[in-house]
């Protein structure tokens, strides 16, 4: 999945790097998180800690700003949250890219669930061939009466109620 939206970035001179996500970098994910809409997201009608999945860090110039939190399976490859701050598009972009390339072999669909607050990250994925393809509308503002966890309402000046999910089928 997924979340951000923040301030354009218009990138730099700095050369864009990828690396896999570490414990040394839980404390830099959560802050990241909790400023992109929350560390615990809405996932299919249940809250996912986004920070303690496996996933990719990109940089610019030393400087963690993105993060993707990926969940493997065989048949499925999701990209749980992608957040970053300042948002970085080409950074974001990259990100994205290198995530579907971490899927198992065997794997043949990859896909990503955002929210209806954050146009940023469906535009990100919509640019990276992935396609619309589910609504769960009502499905956060459900959660969020049941769940003992902090769910984010409120994003960018937005209510966050649905979920919108995008899938990319793998050759």
């Amino acid at each position: 999945m997924v979340a951000i939206d923040s301030p354009a970035y218009l990138g730099g001179l700095e050369q864009p790097s990828i690396r896999p996500y570490s414990s040394e970098d839980y404390r830099w994910a959560i802050d990241l998180l909790e400023g992109t809409g929350g560390r615990y997201r809405v996932r299919r009608g249940k809250a996912i800690d986004t920070a303690v999945l496996p996933g990719l860090v990109g940089s610019r110039g030393g400087r963690p700003s993105t993060f993707v939190a990926i969940s493997r399976t065989s048949a499925d490859h999701e990209l749980t949250v992608i957040a970053s701050n300042p948002f970085d598009e080409e950074l974001v972009q990259l990100v994205i890219q290198a995530a579907i390339g971490y899927r198992k072999p065997e794997c043949r669909r990859a896909y990503a669930i955002t929210t209806n607050a954050q146009f940023e990250i469906q535009r990100a994925l919509q640019q990276s061939g992935f396609r619309m393809c589910s609504t769960r509308p009502g499905s956060v503002e459900s959660l969020t009466r049941r769940s003992p966890y902090p769910i984010i309402t409120n994003f960018d000046g937005i209510e966050v109620r649905d979920e919108v999910e995008f899938d990319l089928f793998l050759t």
